[in-house]
């Protein structure tokens, strides 16, 4: 028993003082299966020490010796108890450590997934596989705008940019057409109307031009959620001129708005 302690003490001082490691650094069935033999070991001892203090003094051992069994047997089982704490401290920590590299694990392959739909959505690529990914390691909830879009993809901003001036015309003629642009009377105004020229930078007023021209400097820089928040305000007739615009304009700012949202959720876990 004592060369079995002996030989359980250096092997928790090498755990003890042995580098880091990624894998566990423990086996803890083989160290479990050690605690279960030793406290077998002292539980035959314990019967022992009952038979013996059974037997009458003048046929088996005298008090003297039972009293130095016993505390030899108190001292076994001080030990026993001190290298079993020791043991439990070490296979806690090894559980720690390979927990908390499984949750890095985890993360970081999270973070992957989440990049490449974010450069998917970026390019107009379709974005069903990452996006499983995420699902797979555990990110629920994700939100509808990247679900309803991730096998076909969004339409880039650069796509946008290019298609905003012929949209605006479009949604400028119908407007002037149902009499809603405002400040076009006289020999100017119906020159505007008849070659549909409109403003090009941004200006102030309310009008369905002076609207165009703002939102077309948002989508210009970026910007769509203020030039989504600009064509709101147009006249029903504009937006139904820009209706195909509009909807891969919020397609586009709902799937961004979403990978935002995703993010902050990895960077709070």
């Amino acid at each position: 028993m004592t060369a079995q302690l002996a030989a359980q003490a250096n092997r928790i001082a090498a755990l003890e003082n042995a580098e880091p490691a990624a894998a566990p650094v423990a086996n803890t069935d083989e160290i479990n299966a050690q605690i279960s033999a030793i406290e077998g070991q002292l539980a035959g001892l314990q019967d022992r020490l009952t038979a013996v203090e059974k037997q009458p003094t003048d046929e088996g051992a005298s008090n003297t010796a039972i009293a130095a069994y016993e505390r030899d047997l108190a001292a076994l089982q001080a030990s026993v108890e001190a290298q079993k704490a020791e043991i439990e401290a070490l296979l806690n920590n090894a559980k720690s450590v390979e927990e908390a590299t499984a949750d890095a694990a985890r993360q970081a392959t999270l973070q992957n997934a989440l990049a490449q739909v974010t450069a998917a959505i970026n390019s107009g690529a379709p974005f069903d596989g990452p996006l499983a990914q995420l699902k797979a390691g555990g990110l629920a909830d994700v939100p509808e705008a990247l679900d309803t879009l991730s096998q076909s993809g969004v339409v880039t901003l650069v796509n946008l940019q290019t298609r905003f001036p012929d949209a605006a015309r479009a949604a400028l003629t119908d407007a002037r057409a149902a009499g809603a642009q405002d400040g076009e009377d006289g020999f100017g105004g119906f020159l505007r109307r008849q070659l549909g020229a409109r403003s090009v930078a941004p200006r102030e007023g309310s009008d369905p031009d002076a609207v165009l021209s703002r939102a077309e400097d948002a989508v210009r820089n970026g910007r769509l959620g203020d030039a989504l928040s600009e064509l709101e305000t147009l006249p029903d007739p504009s937006k139904a001129a820009m209706q195909d615009w509009l909807t891969d304009a919020r397609a586009r700012y709902d799937a961004k708005q979403a990978i935002q949202t995703l993010s902050q959720r990895l960077t709070a876990n």
